[in-house]
């Protein structure tokens, strides 16, 4: 009994002075540990290892300041807890992150404004109003940080949409959209609905090879004012394409 009670008092010690060594830490190690081979960067690190913030570049791009703070009592069961939230002119997420031997958990909820709706399309002729809201998407990850399931809730407020389609411009104004992101045989999907519909108007899918297949449905092309030929059953895919984002 008593080498047991030992052992408690040893691994509460133990738990103790590792978060104290982590609180007193500077956050600047946070920046070392992301090393120089991956694509993100911090820069202009504040505060300590356990509370702070810095601005994150990923891939040369700069992706707006971002703040933690990790919880304390998750050392006392071997888990890292933390929260955070980054900001930018573009877009303001949060949520929590757990991490521990057996995976990662990662949850996200916020909005993404139309100036980096509009900077992510742009290359597509794809140009977009309103503001896309994240309701609680939450990313399950393996060890290895391999993403097991990924699960969500997506909204766009609607708005003007403008495009080029074979040289030519188009315009027009679309409904708010419902997305529900869900993981299929271990693939990401995400369903596209207008708002308050049950017909579907695109699906979308990553494979494990990082490419993005996006599937138009009739209903889609009737929305946009380019009724796909032939008519057919509205959920209908009639057109996908596919590109490597990964």
């Amino acid at each position: 009994m008593r080498a047991v009670r030992a052992r408690h008092v040893i691994a509460i010690g133990v738990a103790a002075f590792l978060a104290g060594a982590v609180y007193l830490a500077p956050a600047g190690l946070v920046g070392a540990a992301l090393g120089d081979e991956g694509p993100a960067r911090l820069s202009g690190i504040e505060g300590r290892l356990w509370d702070g913030q810095a601005s994150l570049w990923f891939d040369g791009w700069p992706a707006g300041r971002l703040r933690w703070s990790f919880d304390p009592a998750g050392l006392l069961d071997a888990r890292l807890r933390f929260d955070w939230r980054i900001q930018d002119p573009g877009y303001d997420l949060g949520g929590q992150g757990d991490v521990g031997f057996d995976g990662t958990a990662l949850d996200a909820t916020g909005e993404v404004g139309p100036i980096l709706l509009e900077r992510t399309l742009a290359p597509y002729d794809i140009a977009v109003g309103g503001a896309l809201e994240i309701s609680r998407l939450v990313v399950q990850a393996s060890r290895d940080l391999v993403p097991r399931t990924v699960e969500g809730r997506l909204h766009w407020t609607g708005g003007p949409v403008g495009y080029r389609l074979a040289g030519r411009e188009f315009r027009t104004d679309l409904p708010a959209l419902d997305g529900r992101i869900d993981t299929v045989e271990g693939e990401p999907v995400l369903i596209v609905r207008a708002a308050g519909q049950d017909v579907p108007l695109l699906h979308v899918r990553l494979d494990h090879e990082g490419w993005a297949h996006i599937g138009i449905t009739q209903r889609f092309t009737e929305l946009v004012g380019m009724p796909w030929p032939g008519g057919g059953p509205a959920d209908a895919v009639v057109l996908e394409v596919g590109e490597k984002v990964l």
